[in-house]
Order: C-alpha cells, then structure tokens, then sequence
C-alpha cells in the first residue's frame, strides 16, 4: 500500500526537478548570453577600431542601450498553449525550457525578448483572435484582459526609454488582434513598432 502511494511522490518530485533544472539551465544559458554581450560591448568601448585612425575630439561617443542593464527572467508557461509557446520562442529568440521559457527583464518591466545589438526590447501576441467577435470588438466577458494588454503595453513603452536608441516592437500572429490592439498602442505611442507576423 505505501509503495503504490510512494511512486506517485516520487514521480511528481522527479518531474518538479527536471522542471527546476531546466529553468536554471535556460536563466544560466541566458545570463550567460547577457553577461557576454556586456562583456563584447566593454570591450568594444576600449579597442581601437584602427590603429591609423586619427584621434579627434569631436569623435562622436556610442549611444547607451539602457535595456543591456536589463536580466533574463524565466517564466512558467503551465497553462500556455503550444502554439503560443512556439510562437515567442520564434519571434523573441530566447531560450526555451521544458515547463519554461526565458523573457527579458528590465527596469522591474518584463519583456518577451530583447535583441542587444538591435537594443530592441519585443513582445509576442499569438491566440487573441478568440477573443474578438465577428466585427472586431472585443466580447464583453474578455473586456477586462483586453485592458490589462493595454496597461501592459503602456508600462512597456514607457519603460523603455529613450527612443532612440531603444525600440519597442510587438508582434502579433492573427489579424483581428494585430488591428485592435495597433491602433491603440499606436494612437498612444505612435514610435511603437506594432507588426503583424504570422
């Protein structure tokens, strides 16, 4: 009796570590990543690009990318379709876990990705054209959870500053949510990319 009991624990124990070590293997992946890339732009700050290149004063100094200071965040992404999954994964580039994926951190804000050399901070959108009627409107019982969209858009954009040289794209897979959602973000921050990319 307390064998049979024991193997479920014990399955459900081993799952939760392979979960846990597969996100400390994605975040230690992605600070990896990050603590390179600030190494390579350190050191780009101190290598000559030419040996020959005359030293001026008027030499123009390289735009700080505010977001690098940023960190990688792993979140859980029980409840996510696989769809949605796949679909920031491809979109962002960040890495991708069993029970998690990575996202970018920045100014206490999360982000769905974040492209350095681009200081391009992203934002995934895929499945919300189930939640939008015949005509485009938003139903009634999904009003709400459009509004936390827009807030989050809006915590977005105003976190990352200054643009240029930050930017801040979202990308959405299905059409009636990249319409909604554009003209909003858009009317409100007009130097936000909103692009639709199935």
């Amino acid at each position: 009796m307390m064998a049979s009991l024991a193997a479920p624990a014990i399955r459900l124990i081993a799952t939760r570590v392979i979960q846990w070590l597969a996100a400390a293997t994605a975040a230690g992946a992605a600070a990896e990543a990050a603590r390179q890339r600030t190494k390579d732009a350190d050191d780009a700050k101190t290598t000559p690009i030419s040996r020959a290149e005359p030293q001026t004063k008027t030499k123009e100094k390289c735009k700080v990318c505010t977001p690098d200071m940023g960190r990688p965040f792993v979140r859980s992404t029980a409840g996510w379709s696989p769809i949605s999954i796949e679909y920031q994964a491809r979109i962002v580039g960040m890495p991708v876990g069993p029970g998690v994926i990575t996202e970018w951190q920045f100014s206490g804000v999360t982000f769905d990705g974040f492209a350095s050399t681009e200081c391009l901070l992203k934002e995934a959108k895929a499945k919300y054209d189930q939640f939008f009627d015949e005509f485009g409107g938003v139903y009634g019982w999904w009003e709400s959870s459009a509004k936390v969209i827009e807030l989050e858009a809006y915590r977005q954009a105003s976190t990352a500053v200054p643009r240029p040289p930050v930017r801040l794209r979202w990308h959405f897979m299905q059409p009636v949510s990249y319409r909604y959602f554009s003209q909003i973000i858009q009317a409100a921050f007009p130097d936000i990319e909103v692009v639709f990319q199935p």
